[in-house]
C-alpha cells in the first residue's frame, strides 16, 4: 500500500512532464512543416516508397519497365542493374544516375523516367487508439491525420505530436502541442504523403494507470 501510495505522489507531481526532445517546436516547427493550407510539395516531385514509375531506355525494349513499384525501402529493381536506390531523387536525378550504370553495358544510354502512380499514405503510430499506415488525397492537416488514428490515448503526452518528413533526402522534424492547435492557438500543421506522425506517451501516467483504474474504497483503513 505505501508503494502505491509514493507512486500516486509521483504521479500527481510529474503529470505532464515530457520527454526532452531536441527537435524545434512552437513557431519554429512550422518552418519544417508548414500550416494547413501553405504549399508544401517540392517543385520537383521526389519520388517515394511504393510509388510505381516507368523507365525507357532508348532502343533498349528489354531494358524498359513498366509500372516498377518501389519497395519499402525506397529500390527499384531493374534489368542488368538490379536493385536501385530511388527514394528521395526526382525523376531527372534518377535518369542521370541511371544513364551512369547503364553505360557499362550499353553505348551512350538514353533513359527516361516517369511517375506513373503515386503513393499517398502517411503513417501514425505511438499512443493512438489505431496506429498504423493510412491513405489520403492530396494534403491533410495533423488533427485529420490523428483522426485516422482514432485520436491518442488517455496517456498520450499531447504536448509531445512528432512529425517526421524527409525533405532533400534528409529527414526533418518537429515537436507540435495538440491542446493548443485544437483551441486555435495554433495553426493545424500540413500533413503530406510520406509523413510519419508520433504520439508520445506520459510514462508516468502509463507506468501507474492501473492504479486509477482500481476502486478508491478500502483505500484506508479506520483504526
Amino acid at each position: 500500500m505505501m508503494r502505491k501510495m509514493m507512486a500516486l505522489t509521483l504521479f500527481a507531481a510529474c503529470t505532464g512532464c515530457a520527454v526532452n526532445s531536441p527537435l524545434p517546436k512552437g513557431p519554429s516547427a512550422y518552418s519544417t512543416i508548414a500550416p494547413e493550407g501553405v504549399a508544401v510539395r517540392p517543385a520537383s516531385y521526389l519520388i517515394g516508397p511504393l510509388d510505381t514509375v516507368n523507365v525507357s531506355v532508348f532502343q533498349h525494349p528489354e531494358l524498359t519497365v513498366e509500372e516498377a513499384t518501389v519497395d519499402p525501402a525506397g529500390r527499384l529493381p531493374l534489368p542488368l542493374l538490379g536493385s536501385v536506390s530511388a527514394a528521395g531523387k526526382s525523376p531527372d536525378q534518377l535518369e542521370s544516375e541511371l544513364e551512369i550504370k547503364f553505360a557499362t553495358y550499353i553505348i551512350d544510354p538514353n533513359v527516361t523516367v516517369s511517375v506513373n502512380s503515386i503513393s499517398q499514405r502517411i503513417i501514425v503510430e505511438g499512443a493512438v487508439n489505431q496506429p498504423g499506415v493510412f491513405d489520403i488525397r492530396g494534403n491533410a492537416s495533423l488533427l485529420e491525420a490523428l483522426a485516422m488514428a482514432e485520436s491518442p490515448t488517455n496517456v498520450a503526452d499531447l504536448d509531445e505530436i512528432f512529425v517526421f518528413r524527409e525533405v532533400g533526402g534528409q529527414v526533418q522534424g518537429a515537436r507540435f502541442d495538440l491542446q493548443r492547435i485544437r483551441a486555435g492557438i495554433d495553426a493545424d500543421p500540413a500533413i503530406i504523403a510520406g509523413d510519419r506522425i508520433v504520439v508520445g506517451i506520459n510514462e508516468v501516467a502509463s507506468a501507474y494507470q492501473e492504479y486509477f483504474a482500481a476502486p478508491i474504497f478500502n483505500i484506508f483503513r479506520i483504526f
